[in-house]
């Protein structure tokens, strides 16, 4: 039997199958990170109150007060404790829009994204001024998104 007796020995074998279990495993996960695809041009349809009818729409809400809202297509939804579905049509839209942008993170403005899945292929919307990731199960067509924690200091 091999004794190993160095440290730095030992420790390169830890750090190597911690690297290798994260090239394998998320291989073997149903969900994937999509990302977010910022446009000029949805910030400007969220602004104007446009939206897609094709959508699902939910709002993040904290209290009384929504840091963001995501429309999805249909099929998807979004998951997480403070996400709240919303039956929107434009005077809904333009509540949440206002609301939205009334309270900004601190030295940001709100702005429009696309979310997109694995294979780069917009499944919905995104309006905040808050930086988030998204992850997409396509198995499921669930959508998970986490607010920046250091953009949480409410």
């Amino acid at each position: 039997m091999i004794a190993i007796k160095s440290r730095s020995v030992k420790a390169v074998i830890v750090v190597s199958v911690f690297l290798l279990a994260g090239l394998i495993l998320p291989g073997l996960s149903l969900a994937s990170a999509g990302g977010f695809q910022i446009s000029k041009a949805l910030s400007q349809d969220f602004e104007t109150k446009h939206f897609n009818s094709e959508y699902h729409y939910y709002a993040l809400m904290d209290g009384g007060a929504p840091y963001a809202i995501v429309g999805l297509e249909k099929g998807y939804r979004v998951i997480g404790p403070d996400w709240r579905p919303v039956n929107m049509d434009s005077l809904r839209l333009s509540a949440l829009v206002s609301r939205v942008e009334e309270s900004p993170v601190e030295g940001s403005c709100a702005y429009g994204a696309y979310i997109l899945d694995s294979q780069n292929r917009k499944i919905g919307a995104w309006y905040s001024s808050y930086m988030a990731g998204e992850v997409v199960n396509e198995q499921t067509k669930t959508v998970s998104i986490t607010l920046h924690p250091n953009w949480l200091l409410n």
